[in-house]
């Protein structure tokens, strides 16, 4: 081999072993850490999630996707939909190379079945294309011990919050009539971070479908923002786990009394100020947040000596008139509403706030172009359930001693009225979403009252 020959695969060498140096000294991207905490946990426990990252490039906020998968292992192993995917905005703050991201405070919501285990794995997809991946489980189990139960928060308790309240049908509730027994249901309660002090509050009411993810994001943003959050779970304790395709295991107007025995209840713990406590529910919640305001209600339900300092309430069925329930408290209402709601159409919702506001009531009814019902739930795309119990045709009314009755028929109120009907669609609308974010925020956290 000649003496050029000789110099020209020494240089290729040479080149070769440059380009090759800085792959050989590049972090290689690993997820390690990915667990769920506690890994045992029984319905709608709440738990605690995340993951560490090494050598990603521009970290979680550069990642082309981020995506949890779940496989639930139990009897009838099939793919559930993992609702712990991070959205988008949740990753923008990771941009290191390497980190720990934690997942907010959610709620246990495994298929309702025998226990299992859920097999969670993590998937993501660099900017290059290249792919990690790591996996962990939760085990869910039964038998779990009910918790404390709670006549006072004088000692400064959060966590799981058990106390005793009732569960009477519509009638009971309209003529005051208090069941014979009790139930015992809860909450979870957490304060906000920073200096000890009192801070706002926010009971937050879940809808149909139990507590979830949304009421989770919007407790843990709320938190952010400075108050208290008592997230209340009216079904678990009452052997209930969703009610969208038979809303009479569980009247709405049984919730507005789970909100005031917890308004009772906060306003007795040393770091919430008692006269700053606000209600929020969604749907089925929405109800409770909303005629929870009105004063016969309160008079016949509601805790002595303390009110709700505002009422939020998202995409509620405003579909039945209560005997006096133009009468409100002067305290805040406030509505958030998709005009493209057809589970909870908005225009009776915007009668009764204009019915409100001529009777001087501070309410208000924030409406948003083309939102479906539960805008504000993180998903991917607008579903459509095909059995969930819509009864978006339907107009009642209450007539003298407690009773309702359709205003078309003059029956009394049934879940098999004819104009009850089944299907229904929901679906985020991420710009309504943050546009109500900021206002609740807003209202909770100026309002001094």
């Amino acid at each position: 081999m000649s003496m050029k020959a000789v110099r020209a695969v020494f240089m290729a060498i040479v080149g070769i072993g440059c380009f090759m140096a800085p792959l050989a000294g590049e972090a290689q991207p690993v997820l390690e850490g990915f667990r769920v905490n506690p890994d045992r946990l029984c319905f709608r426990d709440t738990f605690r999630w995340g993951f560490s990252y090494h050598g990603l490039p521009g970290g979680l906020a550069a990642a082309k996707d981020v995506e949890i998968q779940a496989l639930w292992d139990g009897p009838g192993e099939q793919s559930i939909r993992s609702l712990l995917t991070p959205a988008r905005d949740e990753l923008q703050g990771y941009a290191a190379d390497q980190g720990r991201f934690e997942g907010r405070t959610l709620h246990f919501g495994a298929p309702r079945k025998a226990p299992g285990e859920i097999r969670y794995t993590l998937r993501v997809v660099l900017a290059d294309g290249r792919e990690v991946t790591s996996s962990t489980s939760a085990r869910y189990v039964d038998a779990c011990p009910p918790p404390a139960v709670h006549t006072t928060l004088a000692a400064g308790p959060t966590g799981r919050i058990g106390f005793q309240t009732t569960t009477p049908s519509a009638s009971e509730f309209l003529q005051a009539i208090r069941p014979a027994g009790t139930s015992l249901i809860w909450g979870d309660l957490e304060l906000p971070p920073g200096p000890a002090g009192r801070s706002p509050a926010v009971v937050v009411m879940h809808g149909s479908g139990g507590v979830s993810v949304r009421e989770d994001r919007w407790a843990d943003e709320l938190r952010r923002a400075g108050a208290a959050t008592l997230v209340l779970d009216s079904f678990t304790g009452r052997g209930i786990t969703f009610t969208a395709e038979d809303q009479s295991q569980l009247s709405s107007l049984a919730m507005i009394g789970d909100t005031y025995r917890a308004l009772e209840l906060l306003a007795t713990h040393p770091r919430i100020d008692p006269a700053r406590i606000a209600v929020m529910g969604f749907s089925k919640g929405a109800v409770a947040a909303l005629y929870s305001a009105v004063t016969r209600f309160q008079r016949l339900h509601g805790p002595a000596g303390v009110r709700f300092a505002q009422h939020i309430a998202f995409y509620p069925p405003c579909l039945i008139t209560y005997i006096g329930d133009g009468a409100v408290t002067d305290r805040p209402i406030r509505l958030f509403q998709g005009t493209a709601d057809d589970l909870a159409p908005i225009e009776p919702c915007r009668a009764y706030v204009e019915r409100l506001q001529r009777a001087g009531a501070d309410a208000q009814l924030t409406a948003y172009a083309g939102a479906h019902h539960q805008f504000d739930r993180p998903g991917d795309r607008v579903r459509h359930n095909p059995r969930e119990q819509n009864v978006s045709r339907c107009l009642w009314e209450e007539r003298p001693e407690g009773q309702l009755v359709s205003r078309a028929t003059g029956q009394p109120f049934s879940l098999d009225d004819p104009c009850v009907s089944r299907g229904g669609s929901f679906g985020p609308d991420p710009v309504a979403y943050r546009a109500a974010l900021e206002a609740v925020k807003a209202l909770v956290g100026v309002n001094q009252r």
